[in-house]
C-alpha cells in the first residue's frame, strides 16, 4: 500500500567514546569475496583499497562507527539452507561459500557492536588467493588508522602458511609486526583465531553435502596437550579458541563456523578499561547460546580437567560458572610466559596507554633547549621539575581513572646532558590488580 516511510539513521550526532582506548580493528581472510563486493557503485559506502607493506596482497578497509553501516556497504546476511536438493553444478557451491563468507563478516561485526555499541571498528577484508592475514596487513591497517588502533582481531585459516618455500608462523609474524609498530609509537594488542575444523561443501548428483573433519595439527588433543604457542616476549598476541556452537549459527556460517568468537572478543576488549580483565564476571557477560571450542566440542561436555589444560596453555575460551546462567571468557592471557609483567592483555594495554600519553605530553619539547646549572653543567632544578611535571600529566589522569594504583616519575639531575643531549626519565608504575582466585576459609565454631 502507498505510504510515507522512514529509515532511521545513526551516527549523525558524532557521538564517540571519551578516549581512543576502544578503537579496534578486525582483519578477516575471506577468499570467496571479490573487489566488486566491497567497492560497488550500488553501495552507499565504499571500502578503501590498501596494499600491505610489501606492496602486494590487496587489503580492503572501512571504519565502522555503528553496525547499521554494514548494509550501506552492501553487506547483509543471507540464509544458508542445508535442505535444498536441486543443486546441479559446482557454481552453486561457490555461491554457498560466498554467502557463508558474508554471513561470517556480518556476524562478527554485529557481535563487536553487541558487546560495545560505543566502539569504533576498522574492518579489513583480504581475499588474495593462496594467502592469509600476514604481519604487513596489521601494519597497513594501523597506518590507515593513523596509529589509533589499540587492539586488533585476526580471522585467518591457520597458525602457519608457506611463503617462498618457507613455513611462516603467524604468531611469530604478528608479534614481530607489533614490535615494529611499538617502535613506531603505534602499539597494538592482537587476538588471533583460526579454524579448528575443515568444512567441505560438495555436490553429488542433485544434492549438496556438507561434511566436517578435524584440522591436522589443531585438534582437541592439541588444545589440551603441550603447547609451543607460549614464548618469552610474545606479549602482544593472544590466541582465541572459544566460540558459539549454536546449531542455527553454525548452519548460517557454513565453512566459517569453526573460528573463535573474535567479534565478541574484540567488542569486550573495546568496552573494557585498559586495566580491566575481559573475564570480569560482573561486567562482561558474553551471552553466547552454546559455548564451545573451535575443534567442535561443547564446553558443557568438556571435563574440568581438560578445560584446566587448555587454560594452562594460555588460550582464550568461553566458560560458565556454577550458579550463573551466562558465560564469560576464562581469562585475558597473552602468549607471553606466565611470569612476565605482560602476561595479560590488561597489563599490555595499560602500559601502552601510559607510553602514548607520556610521549604526547613530552613531544612538544623534543629538540627544545635544556637549561643547565652553570657551575656543574648538569640539569637545572627547575628544568628537572618541569620535565617531571610534564611526564606526570598522563599518569595522573590514568590514576584518577582507576587505571593505575600509583606512579612515580624521576629524573636524575646529575645527568651530563651537554655531552649526550639525552635526558633519561625513570617511570615506575603500580598496576591495578585482578582478583583471579579467591580462597575462603569457612567452618563452625562454638563462639565468635
Amino acid at each position: 500500500m502507498n505510504d510515507i516511510r522512514f529509515s532511521k539513521q545513526n551516527g549523525g550526532m558524532g557521538r564517540t567514546a571519551a578516549s581512543e582506548d576502544p578503537i579496534s580493528g578486525l582483519v578477516m581472510y575471506l577468499p570467496e569475496l571479490a573487489e566488486a563486493d566491497l567497492i560497488n557503485s550500488n553501495n552507499a559506502l565504499q571500502f578503501d583499497k590498501l596494499e600491505d607493506t610489501d606492496g602486494s596482497n590487496d587489503l580492503y578497509v572501512f571504519k565502522l562507527r555503528y553496525v547499521e553501516e554494514l548494509e550501506d556497504l552492501g553487506l547483509k546476511a543471507q540464509e544458508l539452507s542445508m535442505l535444498q536438493t536441486a543443486y546441479t553444478a559446482n557454481s552453486e557451491v561457490a555461491e554457498f561459500k560466498k554467502i557463508a563468507a558474508v554471513n561470517a563478516l556480518v556476524y562478527h561485526v554485529k557481535e563487536f557492536f553487541r558487546q560495545h555499541a560505543g566502539g569504533t571498528l576498522y574492518l579489513g577484508v583480504k581475499f588474495a588467493a593462496s594467502s592469509q592475514v600476514n604481519g604487513g596487513d596489521l601494519q597497513a591497517m594501523q597506518n590507515y588508522a593513523g596509529g589509533s588502533i589499540r587492539q586488533c582481531g585476526v580471522f585467518t585459516p591457520s597458525l602457519s602458511y608457506t611463503s617462498g618455500g618457507s613455513t611462516i608462523s603467524v604468531l611469530a609474524e604478528y608479534q614481530s609486526a607489533c614490535t615494529a609498530m611499538e617502535a613506531a609509537h603505534q602499539p597494538m594488542s592482537v587476538v588471533v583465531t583460526v579454524t579448528g575444523k575443515t568444512v567441505t561443501v560438495a555436490v553429488s548428483g542433485t544434492a549438496m553435502s556438507v561434511t566436517t573433519t578435524a584440522v591436522s595439527g589443531f585438534t582437541f588433543t592439541t588444545l589440551t596437550g603441550n603447547t609451543n604457542s607460549v614464548l618469552a616476549g610474545r606479549c602482544n598476541v593472544s590466541l582465541l579458541v572459544g566460540l558459539d556452537l549454536d546449531s542455527e549459527l553454525v548452519q548460517s556460517l557454513g565453512h566459517y563456523a569453526y573460528y573463535g568468537c573474535i567479534g565478541a572478543c574484540m567488542g569486550t576488549i573495546s568496552k573494557a578499561g585498559v586495566h580491566e580483565s575481559i573475564a570480569w564476571v560482573g561486567k562482561f557477560p558474553l551471552g553466547l547460546a552454546s559455548p564451545g571450542l573451535v575443534t567442535g566440542e561443547l564446553i558443557k561436555d568438556t571435563t574440568v580437567a581438560n578445560l584446566e589444560k587448555i587454560n594452562d596453555n594460555r588460550y582464550l575460551f568461553v566458560r560458565t560458572h556454577v550458579g550463573n546462567a551466562d558465560n564469560y571468557f576464562n581469562d585475558s592471557f597473552t602468549l607471553d610466559e606466565a611470569t612476565s609483567d605482560y602476561a595479560y592483555i590488561e597489563n599490555v594495554r595499560t602500559i601502552d596507554k601510559a607510553c602514548r600519553g607520556v610521549r604526547a605530553n613530552l613531544l612538544p619539547y623534543l629538540n627544545s633547549p635544556l637549561r643547565v646549572d652553570a657551575t656543574s653543567g648538569q640539569l637545572a632544578s627547575d628544568t628537572v621539575a618541569f620535565l617531571e611535571t610534564t611526564a606526570n600529566k598522563a599518569l595522573e589522569d590514568m590514576e584518577k581513572a582507576g587505571e593505575l594504583s600509583g606512579f612515580k616519575v624521576e629524573i636524575d639531575p646529575e645527568q651530563n646532558v651537554l655531552s649526550t643531549s639525552e635526558v633519561e626519565i625513570v617511570i615506575k608504575q603500580v598496576p591495578v590488580g585482578v582478583m583471579r582466585h579467591v580462597l575462603i576459609k569457612i567452618g563452625y565454631t562454638t563462639k565468635l
